[in-house]
């Protein structure tokens, strides 16, 4: 059985370690399905195992922070889904200055993993006292701590035969102040070598900032961005893990620049290559307020091995943010006054925003489709109550030559008016759930997909096991229904702002659709969408039984 936390301390040569990580995480991921703690420990070759051996300072040189760098760089391409996280604490500048500080890990330990011939030898002669040890220096670890080998790094020796020609034990310098920026948005391993590499330089504060508000919306699908509380708990967790000794300073931030020009003690700036160009600008800023410029430390991020062609080369939260579409992004509410078949899904969106062709691939893929637009038609017919309650409140002007209400009449006027949209929605919206419930009725198994664009407004989402939205720019949404419609730019948006917005749905929904692409992008959405659903389908009939 796989253990979900393991705790990896690696004792050989840091060069020789540098060389094996691709093997050891690949090990590793066989043994431990989420969180591997990584602690490298070169100095436990030539000591007894207790705690101060455990926790022997490492110096800081330019070997061991690429050393580092690659642990994040490998696990992409290795097991992305294993969650790494390399101990900092006791690798220092000045190990004269070095005070034992034990670390607190947030998830409990399970697994010890080691590729020491020393530490072997004890677990399998006085386990007890091995573990009294680790304890000492690493909180939560259980009680029945578990031991793997690493094989990987071949007899748990460094080979004579290997060479540390070409290794650096240049030092690296550090500042007593450091600031780095970003959304942190899904915390990658992109992100954990930017915080990792600024931990390392950093001797006192370490200040982050962390966007939010308008400046996000500058990001690809922004709308599926982490809520600002949970990405700074992400930061904050992951910082104080692997470097407690540190103080950390989260700034919630508005503009690219934030503490970094209000704060004259700040040192050193650390970037990524690819936004070196805004550090730039911050020290230009810094100039102008009469602040010294930092220094400025660009890091190469991580290659993102999982890429598609439509996707950036190194890990990022666009990327992320992309392939969440069409998966689970909230809980399955439960639904106890609904009968598991038919399974319900509700379809929601704004104008223009592609729901037809959602609808029409999922009845492609074996969904019945009732279509509230439709039944809207039939809800106010000649001769229904609703017809006669919509000329009663707006007058035979909304009427037509045969009759029937003549919704490009209608249409300006509740549009230009909420209270007027409002009072329509009251006398249409039971009639059309009246219909709507009626044909769900004749279904008795498969999957039904009601497409009703005002289903949460309407607070029909209680007659659905799950909602699903589909969204896209609101520049991309005036657009559609300019050339559609053949509305101004102006009734475009009166149409929109009548709406809910993109992010309440999202943050209503289950599942997110973005139709922004070409419709072969869409579809191979709508496909990943109906394949989870068929899995969610097929689990919940199994906890049926």
């Amino acid at each position: 059985m796989l253990a979900k936390t393991g705790l990896l301390i690696l004792t050989q040569p840091i060069s020789y370690v540098k060389t094996l990580i691709p093997k050891v995480i690949a090990e590793a991921s066989v043994v431990v399905s989420e969180t591997l703690y990584v602690c490298l420990q070169p100095a436990l070759q030539s000591q007894h195992v207790t705690h101060s051996s455990l926790l022997q300072p490492l110096t800081l040189t330019q070997e061991v922070e690429s050393c580092l760098a690659s642990f994040y760089r490998s696990v992409s391409g290795v097991c992305h889904t294993l969650d790494v996280k390399v101990l900092l604490a006791h690798i220092c500048s000045n190990t004269a200055q070095y005070s034992v500080t034990p670390y607190s890990l947030q998830k409990p330990v399970s697994l010890l993993l080691s590729d020491s011939l020393i530490v072997k030898d004890l677990w399998q002669k006085n386990p007890v006292h091995l573990t009294g040890a680790l304890k000492s220096a690493f909180s939560n670890l259980d009680s029945n701590l578990d031991f793997h080998f690493v094989k990987s790094s071949g007899d748990g020796q460094a080979s004579e035969n290997f060479s540390e020609t070409g290794s650096s034990s240049e030092p690296v310098v550090i500042y007593p102040n450091v600031v780095l920026g970003g959304t942190f948005d899904r915390l990658h391993d992109g992100h954990k070598l930017l915080l990792s590499q600024s931990s390392l330089l950093c001797g006192k504060k370490l200040t982050i900032g962390i966007t939010d508000g308008e400046v996000n919306k500058k990001k690809l699908l922004w709308e599926l961005m982490q809520p600002y509380p949970l990405r700074e708990q992400q930061v904050v967790s992951f910082v104080s893990e692997i470097k407690p000794t540190i103080t950390l300073e989260p700034v919630q931030i508005f503009d690219p620049f934030g503490p970094t020009i209000t704060d004259p003690d700040l040192q050193c700036l650390v970037v990524s290559q690819e936004t070196s160009a805004g550090g730039e600008a911050v020290n230009r800023e810094r100039l102008k307020v009469g602040f010294p410029c930092l220094k400025m430390v660009a890091i190469d991020l991580v290659d993102d091995a999982c890429r598609s062609a439509d996707e950036e080369e190194k890990i990022s939260s666009s990327s992320l943010r992309k392939r969440a579409l069409g998966t689970l992004l909230h809980p399955i509410p439960s639904r106890p006054n609904l009968p598991p078949s038919p399974y319900i899904v509700g379809v929601v969106g704004g104008i223009a925003s592609g729901k037809t062709r959602l609808c029409s691939v999922l009845g492609s893929l074996g969904a019945k489709i009732i279509d509230c637009d439709l039944l809207g038609h039939r809800a106010y017919v000649k001769g229904t109550d609703a017809h006669r309650q919509i000329v009663e409140e707006f007058g035979e002007i909304v009427v037509g030559e045969d009759g029937e209400i003549n919704r490009q009449k209608l249409g300006p006027i509740v549009f230009s008016d909420k209270s007027r949209l409002s009072k329509l929605n009251s006398i249409v919206w039971p009639a059309i759930c009246s219909l709507a419930e009626k044909e769900i009725k004749q279904t008795t198994s498969g999957v039904i997909v009601l497409e009703a664009a005002v289903l949460l407004e309407a607070g029909w989402d209680s007659m659905v096991h799950e909602v699903w939205t589909t969204f896209v720019t609101r520049e991309e949404a005036v657009k559609r229904i300019m050339t559609r419609n053949g509305l101004s730019q102006e009734a475009a948006e009166k149409r929109i702002d009548s709406q809910l917005s993109n992010i309440d749905r999202i943050q209503k929904c289950n599942v997110a659709i973005c139709t922004q692409w070409e419709v072969q992008v869409t579809d191979k959405q709508i496909k990943k969408a109906w394949a989870l659903l068929q899995t969610r389908i097929k689990s919940l009939a199994q906890n049926k039984l």
